[in-house]
């Protein structure tokens, strides 16, 4: 029993990371960024939201513009507002916040005419100040109308009233269809093709730059007989089909800075030190692994046009990504873990 309880300790020991010992700051003199050794170079704060805010959001750059779209998924239950942001030259020229619709799919995309989605709002290029909110059709809202008439328990007594519903399903169906020219369906990492059916959850957008733009969930593409169906192949949907197509991966908002956008070259580490300790606890049922890691605190020299200055970073309170470059300045997402703050920042060029 003893020699077990001394082996288990020693293997658990084994596993467990200690703190590293902190050091001093080498270069006191270098400011910490958002702040540089030369004081006219200087970072204007544009947006900011809770750090939680972080991971929610999703990102485009066209021209001048930098596009924030937040979709609070993680923590619905306590936030659902959906919020856009669009920044041009470092200033904030739309910020708005509404209430999420479940309904439609919170993907954020540009059309080919340069108008921005979100949700049901569509902004119209091409300065954004003016913008429609777009109808959205969907079969079950006519169920959900007449929801508080059926007969709990007898539903031998609701025929009248399904008939009517798949009466008033096909004439939504057939005047939504009808005015269709042109499908996109928006295109996320999970949909890289358009698929051979009507996908559950997806939403249509009919007629993009178009006047009569409008949503339309994936139910209204199916067969009425056929919509409760996992049928793979949908007559409708194979008529329908030719007219879709997917919105252009560029021009969709994505969780991560594409990479043509990513400056990674003006910020060179010259230097780190440890400027703290995280607590971390990995592995599996059988290998267990925790214990401390090392945060940094790293020195950059930053090249700006034709001269380079100095920051600091110490992550135990600001990390800040790589610079993103638009046509007429550069932004800065930070992770402000001191503050509990999510902000962006712009450099102008």
């Amino acid at each position: 029993m003893r020699i077990s309880l001394v082996l288990s300790f020693f293997i658990l020991s084994s596993c467990y990371s200690p703190k590293t010992d902190v050091e001093e700051d080498k270069h006191p003199e270098i400011p910490e960024f958002p702040h540089f050794s030369d004081k006219t170079v200087v970072l204007e704060k544009v947006m900011e939201l809770p750090l939680s805010q972080k991971d929610n959001c999703s990102y485009l750059v066209k021209g001048n513009y930098l596009f924030v779209y937040n979709f609070p998924l993680t923590d619905s239950h306590q936030n659902n507002t959906n919020m856009i942001f669009i920044m041009n030259e470092g200033k904030l020229s739309i910020f708005e916040q509404w209430k999420n619709k479940p309904g439609i799919n919170n993907l954020a995309f540009v059309d080919e005419t340069g108008n921005v989605y979100a949700n049901n709002r569509k902004y119209l290029a091409p300065d954004f100040r003016s913008k429609k909110l777009l109808p959205f059709f969907d079969l079950n809202d006519i169920t959900k109308k007449y929801e508080h008439l059926f007969h709990t328990g007898e539903p031998e007594k609701d025929a009248a009233l399904f008939k009517k519903i798949d009466e008033e399903q096909a004439v939504l169906q057939n005047n939504v269809l009808d005015k269709a020219d042109q499908i996109v369906m928006v295109a996320d990492v999970m949909n890289a093709e358009i698929p051979d059916r009507a996908i559950y959850g997806g939403n249509y957008l009919f007629n993009p730059g178009q006047k009569n733009t409008y949503f339309v969930s994936y139910n209204l593409l199916q067969e009425l007989k056929t919509k409760d169906s996992a049928a793979e192949k949908d007559p409708l949907y194979a008529q329908l089909r030719p007219k879709i197509k997917l919105s252009p991966n560029e021009n969709s908002f994505s969780p991560e800075i594409r990479t043509e956008y990513r400056d990674t070259v003006s910020f060179k580490i010259k230097d780190k030190i440890v400027s703290g300790n995280q607590w971390f606890s990995t592995g599996n049922h059988f290998v267990a692994s925790f214990g401390y890691h090392p945060v940094y605190m790293y020195y950059y020299d930053v090249k700006l046009g034709n001269k380079t200055v100095s920051t600091k970073e110490d992550h135990t309170k600001i990390i800040a990504s790589d610079p993103i470059k638009t046509k007429t300045g550069k932004y800065f997402l930070v992770s402000n873990v001191k503050e509990g703050k999510f902000q962006i920042y712009y450099l102008k060029n």
